[in-house]
């Protein structure tokens, strides 16, 4: 199993460069863990014809590999924050996919946060109706979002791509649809700013 070996050096070449991202594939996430979902198959094959100590040894492999990613995504998402704050966005290179969606949503984030300490929330607000009126009359409806705080001990939402799992004082910005449903259920509730 090269993968290990691959993560590991990955791993290594990040650590070596500070101030910049590696240059990944734009899908490198999505590669490894089909990879790591393929050896989870090879295992239960392993289990199913009763090779226990075989299916034992890829399943410590995937675990070892999982830790390795997790340690990649640990040190790019690190880089990745500062450079929102420091860089200009031209600057910011070798973003794979789920990278430059982060990247967009912390640089948002923060935008809206000094706006809000400069007091242009109110003038943003204005111009987010005016964009959305102008949209609508394009006859595209812009989808409307509710910051919520998760009141269920667990919650595990199915969406089409992934599961996702929150946890009890969770907060994050959710379809008003989905907020909707679960209000009914009481699992969450509005955060007003």
């Amino acid at each position: 199993m090269g993968l290990l070996n691959e993560l590991e050096e990955i791993k290594r070449k990040e650590k070596e460069r500070k101030k910049e991202l590696q240059k990944l594939k734009r899908n490198f996430y999505e590669d490894v863990i089909k990879k790591i979902d393929s050896f989870r198959v090879e295992a239960r094959i392993y289990v199913e014809k009763m090779d226990i100590e075989r299916a034992g040894r890829i399943m410590d492999e995937i675990k070892k590999i999982e830790k390795s990613l997790d340690e990649i995504i640990a040190l790019r998402v690190r880089k990745i924050l500062l450079f929102t704050i420091w860089k200009d966005e031209r600057d910011v290179k070798n973003l794979t996919k789920e990278e430059e969606l982060l990247y967009r949503e912390v640089k948002e984030a923060i935008e809206r946060h000094k706006n809000m300490i400069y007091g242009r929330e109110e003038i943003q607000q204005v111009e987010r109706k005016i964009d959305k009126n102008v949209e609508e009359e394009k006859g595209e409806k812009i989808e409307e979002y509710v910051l919520a705080r998760v009141k269920a001990p667990s919650l595990k939402i199915a969406l089409p791509d992934r599961n996702l799992i929150l946890r009890k004082e969770d907060v994050l910005h959710m379809p008003k649809k989905i907020y909707e449903i679960l209000l009914k259920s009481d699992y969450v509730e509005e955060i007003k700013l």
